[in-house]
């Protein structure tokens, strides 16, 4: 394989560079507000079982549908998919804005899952077109995605409950429509395009596992994702306990929990900000390193959730920093070790592992709650660990 293939791109209209990424931070915040917004209609409506499927409904048809669309964005203008991807989003949550009951949340959630798969290529394959078009470095360029995902994820929660408390439920999903549509206008106006030469394409349209088999075969890439999807998978049984570790092993409530995830929050933001001032001509030793110190400091919580808020808060800030650390770094390493042509299916392993890891490692931290959280993030770090150190030692193993 050979990094630095390259495939025609359009340049961004003048002036418009910056509108993109503003309406990229709308949609991504949108995302959040969609997931809040439903979950909260769905608890309030339906019966128990009604939220773990209204998860699995976004998560397992966007898994299935990633090798395919992964393959989409390499043999058409990604641009013009996140484009439809976007109008199609916008389309399906204004219709669940007037279709409240279960089984039209659940389709329309499924629908989404497999719209989500679509842009989320587009977008990892749009990154370093679009850092050319702005003028800065592509570790750069990521290190704000992850910014404005870290905001997204602290605004859109928020603005979510606002939204709903302010016009219910109906005006919340009407406005996060609004928002993809917009994503929509402005990708058009910007003249931004990112067209495939017949040369790039695939060459075995037929064939879905050998679209995939050049990729497999470098060891760089698998090893990396591999080490990704462990870490995701450690991180995830934490996610589950994290609720009962705090309401259970350190018998807290609301506030402790709202403050410790605010913790983390900020930690990313701040490991964003600080990853955008890296050049990052290395980022494969960053991602390791920053996955084992996320390791690390779930050990940490697990070992010293008796002493308090404060040193507690402090592990989760720099547990944050260094998840956002990770992900700038995963990307960039992906991002210049693949050709051009193939940033669609990297992106489709991508979002195929981490989304793999993330439901099997909902699954195995539901093990321990309520009463084992303490040993769940125990589990969750020593795999954290191992993923950053046997990661590494594997990839340095490996051959370009």
């Amino acid at each position: 394989m050979r990094p630095g293939a390259t495939m025609q791109v359009t340049g961004v209209r003048r002036g418009w560079g910056w509108p993109v990424l503003a309406a990229l931070t709308l949609s991504t915040i949108g995302d959040e507000i969609s997931l809040v917004t439903l979950m909260l209609r769905t608890a309030a409506h339906d019966p128990p079982f009604a939220v773990p499927m209204l998860l699995v409904a976004e998560l397992l048809p966007g898994l299935l549908a990633a090798p395919f669309a992964g393959r989409l964005v390499d043999t058409r203008d990604a641009v013009r998919l996140l484009v439809v991807a976007s109008l199609a989003e916008a389309a399906v949550i204004a219709w669940m804005a007037t279709h409240a009951d279960l089984s039209s949340t659940i389709i329309g959630a499924a629908a989404l899952g497999v719209s989500f798969a679509v842009s989320g290529a587009a977008s990892f394959a749009l990154i370093p077109v679009l850092s050319t078009a702005l003028g800065m470095p592509l570790a750069r360029a990521n290190a704000l995605l992850e910014f404005v995902r870290g905001a997204g994820m602290l605004a859109g929660p928020v603005a979510g409950g606002v939204l709903v408390a302010w016009g219910g439920t109906t005006g919340a999903l009407l406005i996060d429509a609004a928002s993809f549509a917009l994503l929509a206008t402005v990708l058009l106006a910007s003249g931004l395009r990112r067209p495939v030469a017949a040369a790039d394409a695939p060459a075995a349209q037929g064939a879905l596992l050998a679209d995939y088999l050049p990729l497999l075969r470098e060891s760089r890439i698998t090893v990396m994702i591999g080490a990704l999807t462990l870490e995701v998978y450690a991180t995830a049984i934490a996610d589950v306990a994290f609720v009962f570790l705090v309401t259970v092993a350190m018998g807290a409530g609301a506030t402790v929990f709202g403050a410790l995830t605010a913790c983390w929050a900020g930690g990313m933001l701040a490991g964003a900000a600080w990853g955008g001032t890296l050049a990052m001509r290395r980022p494969a030793p960053l991602a390791f390193a920053a996955a084992t110190v996320m390791g690390a400091t779930m050990l940490a919580i697990g070992a010293g959730w008796t002493w308090g808020v404060g040193l507690v808060g402090g592990a989760f800030a720099i547990g944050g920093a260094a998840n956002s650390l990770h992900n700038v770094a995963v990307r960039t390493m992906l991002q210049r070790e693949s050709p051009a042509a193939m940033h669609g299916r990297v992106a489709a392993m991508y979002g195929a592992a981490t989304s793999s890891a993330a439901m099997m490692g909902y699954v195995t931290g539901g093990l321990f709650v309520p009463a084992g959280a303490v040993e769940a993030y125990w589990l969750g770090g020593a795999l954290g660990i191992a993923a950053g150190v046997g990661g590494w030692w594997l990839f340095t193993r490996s051959r370009r």
